[in-house]
C-alpha cells in the first residue's frame, strides 16, 4: 500500500515540467509551409518569387519558344501559362510572355 502514495507522488511532482518539455518541440503552425506563390498575378518590375531565381528553373530553349536572348544575369522562367524573363541577382521581372 505504500507504494501508491509514493507512485503518486512522482507523478505529481514531475507534472510542472510537462509545460516546458511541450513548448519545446515546435508546433504545427510553426512548421506550416506557406502556400505555393506563383499563382499569384505579377508585372513587369515586380520581384518574382526566389524560387524562379533558381537555375533549376531556367528555360535553357528559350530560342526554340520563341523568346528573345536573357539580358545579362537573367533568365526565362516558367510561371504558369506565361513565360518571365528573372534577373537573377535581385528577382525583378524583366519582361512577360504568353507561352504558346
Amino acid at each position: 500500500m505504500r507504494l501508491l502514495p509514493l507512485t503518486c507522488a512522482l507523478l505529481f511532482a514531475g507534472l510542472p515540467l510537462l509545460p516546458m518539455t511541450a513548448s519545446a518541440a515546435p508546433s504545427a503552425e510553426e512548421s506550416m509551409q506557406g502556400p505555393e506563390t506563383h499563382n499569384r498575378e505579377v508585372k513587369v518590375g515586380d520581384k518574382a518569387p526566389d524560387q524562379y531565381k533558381r537555375d533549376d528553373q531556367t528555360i535553357r530553349d528559350w530560342k526554340a519558344k520563341g523568346l528573345p536572348e536573357p539580358e545579362k544575369e537573367s533568365h526565362w522562367v516558367r510561371m504558369g501559362d506565361h513565360y518571365v524573363l528573372v534577373q537573377i541577382t535581385n528577382g525583378v521581372i524583366l519582361a512577360i510572355h504568353p507561352a504558346s
